[in-house]
């Protein structure tokens, strides 16, 4: 093993630290002793070649990974590692959480196994115990797992809920609403409560209570999420209420004219199935709900764990899919997301979601045809959605293709139809598009139609002052829309700058230096902002500060048409007619 570290010049920095790291007691790394296939702790690997420094190298292989977000090379990394150290406390754990929020709940749960029977399960060991055990149709084990699981904020809330289910699948339902209560008391979770307790009821086959209590939840609630109106609605509608579930319908489509859940559920004819037939698939619900909690707080690897395990248990669960995809993209994980986006059918309610999101990390990964092409293929699907054509436009500018976004973008305001508040940015966005096409005449009439619909929207008035500013013209009104988009954005490095090339366009030196300092010192990597501290510094007699104000934009990468300006400043110190 020596030998080879020695030989290899291209050791990362990574993988020494990995190293320091084990070598200082930080993670236990595996012991000093080999195996053979036959020792293989209940046959994680059977085919594996095994040696004491392919294990080693595994470890630290792990470690790399692990530390580089792709967590699925590290879970096979120290599944591997840990062969040759089977009873090592914390690679075990570490190898068992890394499984877990991969979905491979096999492993996991032969993983979670080896932990109870070592005497260190943790919480996420007995919750995906606890699950496999009602799997199996053993809700009794299931609920003593989970009762041992170790007191903490987060079980506090999780533990009622799930153990509410497995009450339900022993029959104890009045065991079942009591362990619910608990959580009841707790007024910020009463939207996960109410929507629990009508799935209890309605499970339990006390179905007036269950459509009552929907009733209740709908009546009671301003705003309600997707999710609640879907099962709400479900309940509402079996329980003979049509009435009442199109009412909720159309309320929530009022709120979110975007979403097509409404759509869909218009869609569907006949009285609908339930959407909960079973303990499983609540105690499945329940950990969906809870994984959304933990992604909205963000701590994915638990968050992923509940909905992996939520999954596994309801593979038809396609939200818990969606969830999933949108933790890995949190985590920057781009080609696990697509993969999972890509599983999602395309008959599912969440596919259009899907769809869109798999733009976004194909974007992320640099593959814009392959984005352009899913954008306009989606635009195709739904002629009527905006948001495709939106988005295209939005691809379309970053790839300075100008004109084929502003096209874009009109196509998406026609789908738009009946113009509303939240249509600003369409208007913005073209209007960039526009600007950056020399058409400045639709680009103005765009930034203006723009603050009509949100008056004081500090980046649509920091575009058009600054454009003002630069051909000479409307000082006054730029002013004061400057000083509104400043006042809104105090810490945007952009818009200060504008508010001090104003000042210095005007003829008032020291108050562009105080505001073009700011704005160098919110946004020190932007090239424009340093060019123009320059000249306002070179104003200002500041001339040895100037020249390095420009030296320092040349640096910053600027757009190749400021360039030769900015040499010349160089040169022979700011031209008079520039100063003027």
């Amino acid at each position: 093993m020596a030998y080879r570290l020695r030989r290899s010049s291209g050791l990362k920095l990574p993988l020494i630290a990995a190293a320091l790291a084990a070598g200082l007691g930080l993670i236990a790394p595996p012991a000093q002793a080999t195996a053979s296939p036959d020792s293989a702790p209940n046959g994680l690997l059977p085919d594996a070649v095994w040696s004491q420094e392919s294990i080693y190298g595994s470890y630290l292989a792990g470690l790399v990974a692990e530390g580089r977000g792709d967590y699925g090379a590290a879970a096979e990394f120290l599944v591997h590692a840990l062969s040759g150290d089977p009873e090592n406390p914390a690679l075990l754990q570490q190898t068992f959480m890394l499984n877990a929020a991969e979905g491979r709940m096999d492993r996991a749960y032969n993983l979670a196994e080896r932990l109870l029977e070592q005497d260190r399960a943790d919480a996420a060991a007995l919750l995906l115990l606890a699950g496999q055990a009602l799997e199996q149709d053993d809700p009794a084990r299931a609920r003593s797992l989970l009762a041992e699981q170790p007191a903490s904020g987060l079980v506090e809330i999780t533990r009622p809920l799930l153990d509410a289910w497995l009450a339900v699948a022993q029959g104890k339902g009045e065991e079942a609403l009591e362990s619910l209560e608990t959580l009841e008391r707790d007024g910020g979770l009463s939207a996960l409560t109410g929507l629990h307790r009508v799935l209890l009821l309605d499970v339990l086959g006390r179905d007036d209570e269950a459509l009552e209590a929907a009733q209740t939840m709908a009546e009671a609630s301003e705003r309600l999420s997707m999710r609640l109106v879907w099962y709400l609605g479900n309940v509402l509608e079996r329980g003979g209420e049509a009435a009442e579930a199109e009412a909720l319908y159309e309320a929530f489509a009022e709120q979110n004219p975007d979403n097509l859940l409404v759509e869909r559920l218009r869609e569907d004819s006949g009285e609908p199935e339930p959407l909960v037939v079973d303990p499983l698939r609540g105690f499945a619900e329940a950990l969906f709900d809870f994984a959304s909690l933990m992604a909205q707080e963000q701590v994915p690897i638990p968050g992923l764990i509940h909905a992996r395990l939520a999954l596994h248990l309801a593979p038809e669960m396609e939200a818990a899919r969606l969830l999933i995809g949108e933790i890995l993209q949190y985590q920057q994980r781009s080609n696990a997301a697509l993969a999972v986006y890509e599983a999602i059918p395309e008959d599912s309610p969440f596919a259009w979601n899907a769809g869109l999101r798999m733009v976004e990390e194909l974007q992320q990964l640099g593959e814009t045809e392959a984005a352009e092409a899913r954008l306009r293929a989606l635009a195709e699907q739904r002629p009527e959605r905006y948001e495709p054509p939106y988005r295209l436009g939005n691809l379309l500018r970053s790839q300075e293709d100008f004109q084929a976004a502003a096209e874009a973008y009109s196509e998406a305001l026609e789908r738009v139809g009946e113009i509303s508040r939240q249509q600003w940015v369409l208007f913005y966005f073209r209007g960039i598009a526009y600007e950056r096409s020399e058409k400045w005449d639709q680009a103005e009439a765009d930034f203006l139609r723009a603050l009509e619909l949100e008056p004081d929207q500090p980046y649509v008035l920091n575009y058009l002052a600054y454009s003002w500013i630069e051909q000479e013209q409307n000082f006054e009104e730029a002013a004061d829309m400057l000083e509104r988009a400043v006042e809104r954005e105090p810490n945007d490095g952009h818009i200060v700058d504008s508010l001090g090339w104003l000042y210095y366009r005007l003829g008032e030196y020291e108050e562009a230096v105080e505001q073009l300092e700011r704005a160098v010192e919110l946004q020190p990597q932007d090239p424009v902002i340093n060019d123009h501290l320059g000249d306002a510094y070179w104003k200002t007699g500041r001339t040895r500060e100037a020249v390095v104000q420009w030296s320092r934009a040349l640096s910053l990468d600027p757009e190749d048409k400021d360039i030769p300006a900015i040499e010349r400043k160089l040169e022979d110190g700011l031209p008079e007619e520039a100063a003027q």
